[in-house]
């Protein structure tokens, strides 16, 4: 992720940035190298906009940031886990400036469309597939539920979110002992 910042969005280190999370190795590359930075989680039991423990509480389907906030936003690993990732989408786009920039990643298989786990329907939690869930920093093992399993499709997702170019960055994918993954890169 690092790299593709570097060699995509040269300048970062002079936007203003918002990054999804508060933990990690990204973030503390963030906060170390970014003078400008914003960041988030979402807690379940505190409002958007509000902060717990000199973290702010953020809703990626209805952020409290208002427009043209950003001229970057990352995150790593989280739009599996949005409950409507379309409306997630908008909302980065929305925060984001004209000629911002959206970078991250996501779990994407190796299939045409995107396949749907769980949706919320009429109040309610359906599975469409058995459930399954990924670890989180905060919640612990096993505690997040994935909602989809993204395929090759995520690119054409965020350009009906309103992005105007959307593509995948494979040059990480084979590296860190096959760990490595696809960057999106997604701009306004």
């Amino acid at each position: 992720m690092v790299s593709v910042l570097r060699s995509e969005r040269p300048g970062f280190r002079g936007e203003r940035v918002y990054e999804l999370s508060s933990r990690g190795p990204l973030f503390e590359f963030l906060k170390r190298e970014v003078k400008d930075l914003s960041f988030s989680e979402y807690f379940d039991d505190v409002p958007p906009g509000t902060y717990r423990n000199g973290v702010q509480c953020q809703d990626i389907q209805r952020l409290t940031h208002p427009d043209a906030s950003f001229e970057l936003v990352t995150s790593t690993e989280v739009f599996e886990h949005v409950p409507d990732d379309m409306k997630g989408f908008a909302e980065i786009r929305r925060v984001l400036r004209p000629g911002g920039a959206f970078v991250f990643t996501v779990p994407i298989a190796d299939t045409e469309r995107t396949i749907e786990r769980a949706v919320h329907r009429d109040g309610r939690l359906d599975y469409l597939l058995p459930a399954e869930y990924h670890d989180g920093r905060i919640r612990g093992r096993s505690e997040v539920l994935v909602y989809r399993e993204y395929g090759r499709d995520i690119t054409a997702r965020l350009l009906a979110a309103g992005f105007a170019t959307a593509r995948l960055d494979a040059r990480c994918e084979s590296a860190f002992l096959a760990y490595g993954r696809s960057v999106v890169l997604a701009e306004t």
